[in-house]
């Protein structure tokens, strides 16, 4: 019988991939052309040399040394078994992409081969193994319907095995069905329950519904497949899923997350919570899913991190479960309905400083320095789009390593002190001393004290810094060495004009949530002082919610909660929300709660969301004033001077 899942599988690759795909040796061979081979005493004497030196030889140097065999002998008829043992031994180590471009050279270049058969089997394996399904199946089918009905449930375990090597659960799936139907007995109950584990752990919801309505009623799987469907629309409205890391680096995450959720559905609530581990994997994330899907999670909170994300938010859509995602990857939410976002962004970050510093205080010239890491390059880049789009403009910008100690010639450069010989202003002072002070030793000094007193070109409002506390406590004291002044002090300022002669424009500084962290005030001190920053949850604020959730949090925990968990309360709640207030039962009616959502009292602000699932909601701004952090006044929001003394 012809597998089902063939024709589908090739109509599904398209034409594109028809286009790259080599045809099958049995229909027309491989290139290059045959050759014509006769008994070689020397190839011969290779391979039985090769033969009692290869078990004790390492497993790729056998293989490319039964290959150079040969390439040495091509026509000798000892060279497709000197590649057929090379491919044995790739698939062994495991290479599957070499094994493949070995056999099909085998078969192209000795079709008559007495092995050749097994061989474009091996071939067709490799190529499942190696990810390359169409081209396997172009190559298995023909050998599955050439292969009589005795063989047929060996061949069949046989690719199903490589399909599960390859990570192809969908044809591991299918095959396994085709073991079970062809064999018998003991046979038969180990293909249907390796099939069974792969249906159950590994199909997404969509795989498992194509498969059901390919395989008639009667398939071996087919019952099992029928189990999955019913326990996949089955709904508990009072479940609540949690698909969060558990074990591995991550796990002090999802532990986190777990007290903010259970802290926002209490016991009292009547909510069940359960959590699925993750480990922080793509697979894992998808396979928590799914397990949650199957018992009936109404929605699942998770999805934090960054390599999980995409893929949790897939599974999510596909399975029709709402997901409120903790992750800040850019794009989770794209074109997927059921997936809405409780964390917060770069791109956040970036509009709503952008907003205040160009839209409300008036700044329009701006410099950035940032590190080369992704949190630096990913903020730096947002804000910069994010104040071009508002009329602002960059008139300098400059990154630095994760590690750097020494930020003096980084502030001297932004500042136009550090080529000096391209300031007019330099040139005549430069000019005047070498005319006026002739002793090499006075003019030296003169010279030294003249580069000191030199003012510092600062022609921008503000100076955006996308770093983490350590980065910011080492480059903001670099900044005052070289007088950019960042204070918002009246008497500090009247200071430094007295002292100095001049008009001083002071600088705002700027910073994403990596500043929120009370190690920088420590150490940085009063350069720091003045700086405005954004975050998406502020323990200190006075807001009525975040300030229930601080204290509530605190007798519990005996901790004060970052943005994680109460991100991950507010997602809690807004589900309850959904369910009791709403009155929504099942997984579609919770989205559409969830997308209505106005004006939500959340821990991290007031909550909505868009029409792509992103949140909608004011951020904290914080400053520091005195050596402390705290958030912004009102009246400190609104429309003003930018940075007046």
């Amino acid at each position: 019988m012809r597998p089902p899942h063939l024709l589908a599988l090739v109509l599904a690759l398209g034409t594109a991939a028809c286009a790259t795909t080599k045809p099958p040796p049995r229909a027309g061979g491989l290139e290059p052309a045959p050759v014509t081979t006769a008994p070689s005493p020397d190839a011969a004497r290779e391979v039985a040399r090769l033969r009692a030196e290869a078990p004790s030889m390492n497993p790729e140097r056998a293989a490319e040394a039964w290959e150079q065999v040969a390439r040495r002998y091509p026509a000798a008829a000892e060279a497709p078994q000197a590649l057929d043992e090379a491919a044995r031994l790739w698939m062994r180590v495991p290479k599957p992409v070499r094994a493949a471009s070995v056999l099909a050279e085998m078969l192209s270049r000795y079709p008559a081969a007495a092995r050749s058969a097994d061989a474009s089997v091996r071939y067709g394996l490799a190529l499942l193994e190696a990810g390359r399904t169409g081209e396997a199946n172009a190559t298995l089918q023909p050998a599955w319907e050439e292969t009589p009905a005795v063989g047929r449930a060996e061949l069949a375990t046989r690719i199903a095995s490589a399909a599960e090597v390859g990570k192809d659960w969908a044809t591991a799936a299918r095959w396994w069905n085709e073991a079970a139907q062809a064999g018998s007995g003991e046979r038969r109950a180990r293909a249907v329950e390796r099939g069974s584990l792969v249906v159950n752990g590994r199909l997404t919801p969509a795989e498992a519904a194509l498969l059901q309505r390919e395989l008639p009623g009667d398939a071996p799987l087919a019952p099992v497949l029928a189990a999955r469907a019913a326990r996949a629309t089955r709904a508990e409205p009072r479940l609540v899923g949690v698909a969060v890391p558990l074990s591995g680096k991550f796990k002090g995450w999802g532990e986190a997350i777990l007290q903010g959720v259970n802290l926002g559905l209490p016991e009292a609530s009547g909510f069940r919570v359960v959590a699925k581990d993750t480990r922080g994997e793509p697979e894992g994330s998808a396979e928590a899913l799914d397990q949650l899907a199957s018992e009936g999670a109404v929605a699942v909170i998770g999805g934090v991190t960054n390599a999980e994300a995409l893929r949790a938010a897939t599974a999510a859509q596909q399975l029709g479960v709402p997901l409120l995602s903790l992750s800040k990857v850019e794009g989770v939410t794209e074109g997927r309905p059921y997936v809405f976002r409780l964390m917060l962004t770069a791109s956040a970050q970036a509009a709503a400083l952008a907003d205040w510093a160009v839209t409300r205080r008036g700044m329009r010239q701006f410099a950035v320095l940032w590190p080369d890491v992704p949190y630096g390059n990913e903020l730096m880049s947002a804000f910069w789009d994010e104040v071009e789009a508002r009329g602002g403009q960059f008139r300098g910008a400059g990154s630095y390593e994760a590690d750097r100690t020494n930020f003096g010639p980084l502030v001297r450069d932004i500042v136009g002190k550090g080529k000096l010989e391209e300031r007019a202003d330099w040139l005549e002072v430069q000019k005047e001393i070498l005319k006026e002070v002739k002793d090499p030793y006075r003019r030296s000094k003169a010279l030294e004290k003249a580069r000191k007193d030199l003012p510092p070109i600062v022609d921008f409002d503000a100076l955006f810094i996308p770093d983490f506390a350590r980065g910011v406590s080492l480059l903001a004291p670099a900044l005052a060495v070289e007088d950019v002044v960042t204070t918002c002090d009246p008497r500090e300022l009247e200071r430094i004009r007295r002292a100095t002669g001049r008009e001083v424009r002071p600088v705002q500084l700027l910073g994403g949530n990596g500043w929120d962290d009370p190690a920088l005030v420590e150490k940085a001190g009063r350069y720091v002082e003045c700086a405005v920053l954004v975050d998406g949850f502020f323990a200190g604020s006075e807001r009525p919610e975040t300030r229930r959730l601080v204290t509530t949090f605190q007798e519990r925990f005996g901790r004060t909660p970052t943005i994680l968990e109460a991100s991950a309360y507010d997602a809690a709640r807004m589900v309850a929300q959904a369910v009791d207030r709403d009155k929504a039962q099942g997984r579609e009616a919770v989205r559409t709660a969830l997308a209505a959502t106005r004006a939500f009292p959340g821990a991290t602000g007031e909550l909505a969301f868009d029409g792509r699932g992103e949140p909608v909601r004011t951020l904290f701004f914080l400053t520091i004033e005195k050596g402390a952090l705290r958030e912004m006044r009102p009246e400190e929001m609104v429309a003003g001077p930018a940075l007046a003394p």
